[in-house]
């Protein structure tokens, strides 16, 4: 209990100190962080537990944050209240979407897989982008955001610590049992009686579901969306997020999440003449595949009941 309230603590001092002493940029960075951080572990669920390489969540982040979006502006009258119920209905509709995708895409895998995730992503992005209601191309504007930064970074740490236990829950329980077999060997797990198909298809039920979490924090937290934000180049962020802190570490994602969002913000001011994340991404796989292909943390995961303990002493 003490470790929980301590959190918390933490949590509440931290978001007033960013609100109090630092700027709207550094704010955004941090916010980013947090969408970030909830991508990556919602394919890292999937990629990493269940071994299917998927290449779709931009299209189901689009979902989410334009569900998000017209639903806060359609049915609750640009109220910030409702932000999370229109967050909630957005993940909803996005494990929808998640589940008719699943239907025919889960007899595939390996890069068969991830071709068909990469086509649902591009449908998404090219129905967006030819639906007038939704803006179009020009996007969808006057989105409805919190109030402050105070509210919005203690929504984004909300979602981000229900997805964490969430997941780390499903990872260590009968579930992620299964997962791991699934990982380990598809093949053998459906010998022993395991219901290999329908088992992929609920993880990526889920990881759809925080996948349009994110998404609808993501719209929320800018007030403007549009099709260009959701590209391929979208969907390999994350991934690359999820294989640098390791597939299968949820706690590496959020460490990998928060790397990959500040190291190219504090590089953006070298007269590069390029976006840095194109060269920065690319340098951080090779020396990852190089020097520690398992990933920042592999498999294993962060306990906070031990870093307490090492601090104490």
């Amino acid at each position: 209990m003490k470790k929980y309230l301590g959190f918390l603590v933490s949590v509440v001092v931290l978001g007033f100190a960013l609100s109090q002493f630092t700027n709207s940029y550094i704010q955004a960075i941090f916010i980013s962080f947090l969408v970030n951080a909830i991508m990556a572990l919602s394919l890292n669920f999937i990629t990493g537990l269940a071994d299917q390489f998927s290449l779709g969540h931009a299209g189901l982040m689009a979902i989410g944050a334009y569900t998000a979006a017209v639903f806060n502006k359609e049915f609750m009258g640009d109220n910030w209240v409702m932000i999370p119920v229109g967050v909630l209905f957005a993940a909803i509709v996005a494990a929808i979407a998640g589940y008719l995708i699943s239907l025919p895409s889960f007899r595939l895998k390996g890069d068969y897989l991830a071709i068909v995730t990469l086509g649902m992503s591009e449908i998404v992005r090219v129905v967006l982008l030819n639906w007038d209601h939704v803006g179009g191309p020009r996007g969808y504007n006057a989105i409805q955001k919190f109030p402050d930064f105070y509210l919005s970074f203690g929504f984004g740490i909300f979602l981000l610590t229900v997805t964490f236990m969430v997941m780390y829950r499903l990872k260590f329980s009968w579930f992620g049992r299964n997962l791991w077999a699934i990982n380990e060997d598809d093949i053998a797990a459906e010998v022993m009686g395991l219901n290999v198909p329908q088992t992929k298809r609920r993880a990526f039920v889920i990881s759809s579901f925080f996948a349009g979490l994110g998404g609808g924090f993501y719209a929320h937290h800018l007030g403007y969306i549009s099709p260009g934000s959701f590209t391929f180049l979208i969907s390999v962020q994350i991934l690359i997020a999820a294989v640098l802190g390791g597939l299968g570490s949820l706690s590496g994602s959020i460490i990998a999440a928060l790397i990959l969002t500040f190291l190219p913000e504090a590089l953006r001011s070298l007269p590069t003449g390029v976006d840095i994340r194109m060269i920065i991404f690319p340098i951080l796989l090779i020396l990852m595949m190089i020097l520690r292909p398992q990933g920042i943390m592999g498999r294993k995961e962060l306990s906070l009941s031990a870093i307490i303990g090492r601090l104490k002493r």
